[in-house]
Protein backbone atom coordinates (compact mmCIF):
# COMPACT_ATOMS: atom_id res chain seq x y z
CA UNK A 1 0.00 0.00 0.00
CA UNK A 2 2.93 2.70 0.87
CA UNK A 3 4.58 2.07 -2.41
CA UNK A 4 1.00 2.68 -4.32
CA UNK A 5 0.30 6.10 -2.16
CA UNK A 6 4.37 7.09 -3.56
CA UNK A 7 3.15 6.77 -6.66
CA UNK A 8 -0.06 8.44 -6.66
CA UNK A 9 1.31 11.54 -4.94
CA UNK A 10 4.45 11.61 -7.79
CA UNK A 11 1.47 11.36 -10.30
CA UNK A 12 -0.35 13.96 -8.67
CA UNK A 13 2.61 16.07 -8.45
CA UNK A 14 3.44 15.80 -12.03
CA UNK A 15 0.37 17.01 -13.17
CA UNK A 16 1.56 20.80 -12.00
CA UNK A 17 4.98 20.30 -13.48
CA UNK A 18 5.30 22.77 -16.52
CA UNK A 19 5.14 20.98 -19.71
CA UNK A 20 8.63 21.47 -20.60
CA UNK A 21 10.00 21.10 -17.24
CA UNK A 22 12.82 17.89 -17.72
CA UNK A 23 11.89 17.16 -21.13
CA UNK A 24 14.88 16.13 -24.02
CA UNK A 25 14.69 19.64 -25.45
CA UNK A 26 17.48 18.02 -28.04
CA UNK A 27 16.68 18.92 -31.80
CA UNK A 28 17.82 15.40 -33.58
CA UNK A 29 18.62 15.46 -36.89
CA UNK A 30 19.08 12.52 -39.00
CA UNK A 31 21.23 9.56 -38.91
CA UNK A 32 24.26 9.60 -40.57
CA UNK A 33 26.68 6.59 -40.61
CA UNK A 34 25.71 5.29 -37.32
CA UNK A 35 26.29 9.08 -35.98
CA UNK A 36 23.50 11.84 -34.82
CA UNK A 37 23.76 15.30 -34.25
CA UNK A 38 21.78 17.47 -32.17
CA UNK A 39 21.26 20.81 -30.64
CA UNK A 40 19.41 22.51 -27.41
CA UNK A 41 19.75 25.95 -26.04
CA UNK A 42 21.32 25.78 -22.16
CA UNK A 43 18.97 26.00 -19.32
CA UNK A 44 20.23 28.73 -17.87
CA UNK A 45 19.22 32.35 -19.65
CA UNK A 46 21.26 34.32 -17.48
CA UNK A 47 24.44 32.90 -19.51
CA UNK A 48 22.87 31.78 -23.18
CA UNK A 49 24.79 28.79 -24.19
CA UNK A 50 24.24 26.52 -27.31
CA UNK A 51 24.48 22.92 -26.37
CA UNK A 52 25.93 20.38 -29.14
CA UNK A 53 25.34 16.67 -28.95
CA UNK A 54 27.08 14.08 -30.77
CA UNK A 55 25.22 10.22 -29.98
CA UNK A 56 26.44 7.04 -31.70
CA UNK A 57 23.16 5.41 -32.97
CA UNK A 58 25.34 2.72 -34.57
CA UNK A 59 26.57 -0.59 -33.20
CA UNK A 60 30.53 -0.22 -33.47
CA UNK A 61 32.73 2.22 -31.74
CA UNK A 62 33.01 5.47 -33.73
CA UNK A 63 36.04 7.87 -33.38
CA UNK A 64 34.75 11.20 -34.16
CA UNK A 65 37.55 13.99 -35.00
CA UNK A 66 35.86 16.75 -33.65
CA UNK A 67 38.74 19.47 -34.16
CA UNK A 68 41.96 20.13 -33.90
CA UNK A 69 44.35 21.40 -30.67
CA UNK A 70 46.76 23.72 -30.98
CA UNK A 71 48.96 25.53 -28.12
CA UNK A 72 46.26 28.40 -27.91
CA UNK A 73 43.92 25.61 -27.02
CA UNK A 74 41.16 23.60 -28.87
CA UNK A 75 39.58 24.88 -32.39
CA UNK A 76 36.27 23.00 -33.41
CA UNK A 77 35.00 22.22 -36.66
CA UNK A 78 31.95 22.77 -36.90
CA UNK A 79 29.02 25.09 -39.06
CA UNK A 80 26.60 27.26 -37.04
CA UNK A 81 23.66 27.83 -39.76
CA UNK A 82 21.64 30.56 -38.53
CA UNK A 83 18.44 31.60 -40.56
CA UNK A 84 16.56 34.87 -40.24
CA UNK A 85 12.99 35.25 -40.26
CA UNK A 86 12.91 35.96 -43.80
CA UNK A 87 14.65 33.15 -44.79
CA UNK A 88 18.04 34.63 -45.22
CA UNK A 89 21.07 32.41 -43.99
CA UNK A 90 24.30 33.22 -42.26
CA UNK A 91 26.86 30.66 -41.84
CA UNK A 92 29.23 30.82 -38.27
CA UNK A 93 32.01 29.55 -36.77
CA UNK A 94 33.63 28.71 -32.77
CA UNK A 95 35.58 31.67 -32.53
CA UNK A 96 38.11 29.55 -32.26
CA UNK A 97 38.70 28.89 -35.62
CA UNK A 98 40.02 32.47 -35.96
CA UNK A 99 42.86 32.38 -33.85
CA UNK A 100 45.99 32.38 -35.65
CA UNK A 101 48.06 28.86 -35.21
CA UNK A 102 51.92 28.53 -34.52
CA UNK A 103 53.54 25.61 -33.60
CA UNK A 104 52.57 22.20 -33.90
CA UNK A 105 48.72 21.05 -34.17
CA UNK A 106 47.47 17.67 -33.22
CA UNK A 107 43.98 16.05 -33.72
CA UNK A 108 41.05 16.19 -31.33
CA UNK A 109 39.07 13.32 -31.53
CA UNK A 110 36.53 11.43 -29.04
CA UNK A 111 35.87 7.74 -28.97
CA UNK A 112 31.85 7.18 -28.66
CA UNK A 113 31.01 3.45 -27.90
CA UNK A 114 27.52 2.03 -29.40
CA UNK A 115 24.71 4.53 -27.54
CA UNK A 116 27.50 6.78 -26.36
CA UNK A 117 26.90 10.79 -25.90
CA UNK A 118 29.74 13.85 -26.65
CA UNK A 119 28.31 16.87 -25.49
CA UNK A 120 29.90 20.19 -25.82
CA UNK A 121 28.68 23.49 -24.54
CA UNK A 122 29.65 26.98 -26.10
CA UNK A 123 28.71 30.67 -24.96
CA UNK A 124 26.55 32.20 -27.60
CA UNK A 125 28.62 34.79 -27.92
CA UNK A 126 31.61 32.39 -28.94
CA UNK A 127 29.83 31.84 -32.09
CA UNK A 128 31.04 33.98 -34.75
CA UNK A 129 28.93 35.27 -38.29
CA UNK A 130 31.89 37.27 -40.53
CA UNK A 131 30.92 39.36 -42.78
CA UNK A 132 30.40 43.39 -43.99
CA UNK A 133 28.71 43.38 -40.48
CA UNK A 134 30.14 40.52 -38.04
CA UNK A 135 27.88 39.54 -35.76
CA UNK A 136 27.90 36.49 -32.73
CA UNK A 137 24.92 33.74 -32.04
CA UNK A 138 23.62 35.54 -29.71
CA UNK A 139 23.09 38.66 -31.42
CA UNK A 140 21.20 36.63 -34.29
CA UNK A 141 18.99 34.66 -31.64
CA UNK A 142 17.61 38.12 -29.93
CA UNK A 143 16.65 39.07 -33.99
CA UNK A 144 15.16 35.65 -34.18
CA UNK A 145 17.27 33.86 -35.95
CA UNK A 146 16.86 29.95 -35.41
CA UNK A 147 20.09 27.35 -35.36
CA UNK A 148 21.00 24.60 -36.83
CA UNK A 149 24.70 22.91 -36.74
CA UNK A 150 26.46 21.23 -39.42
CA UNK A 151 29.46 18.80 -38.79
CA UNK A 152 31.41 17.09 -41.63
CA UNK A 153 34.47 14.76 -41.60
CA UNK A 154 36.22 13.18 -44.49
CA UNK A 155 39.00 10.46 -44.72
CA UNK A 156 42.15 12.47 -45.31
CA UNK A 157 41.35 14.17 -42.00
CA UNK A 158 41.03 10.68 -40.51
CA UNK A 159 43.77 9.30 -41.99
CA UNK A 160 45.93 11.97 -40.23
CA UNK A 161 44.55 11.86 -36.83
CA UNK A 162 45.36 7.94 -37.53
CA UNK A 163 41.94 7.25 -35.74
CA UNK A 164 41.30 3.25 -35.73
CA UNK A 165 37.73 3.85 -36.30
CA UNK A 166 37.19 7.03 -37.86
CA UNK A 167 33.35 8.57 -38.89
CA UNK A 168 33.46 10.14 -41.53
CA UNK A 169 30.29 11.86 -43.30
CA UNK A 170 28.24 15.21 -43.02
CA UNK A 171 25.91 15.47 -40.75
CA UNK A 172 23.46 17.64 -39.41
CA UNK A 173 21.18 18.64 -36.16
CA UNK A 174 17.70 19.56 -36.78
CA UNK A 175 16.93 23.30 -36.90
CA UNK A 176 16.23 25.32 -33.28
CA UNK A 177 14.33 28.77 -32.70
CA UNK A 178 15.03 31.00 -29.77
CA UNK A 179 13.65 30.34 -26.40
CA UNK A 180 11.27 32.71 -25.60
Amino acid sequence: MRISGVAVVTAIALTFVPSGFGADTVAWGSSVNGLRLGIAFGADPSKPTLRILLRNVGSAVQDVLIGYETGRGLSYVMKFIATAPDGNKREGFHKSVFTPIGGVVLPFSVRLTAGAIHELEFPLTDIIYPSRTTATLDALVKEGYSIRVRFEANQLDADWARLSHAWVGSVSSAEILPPH
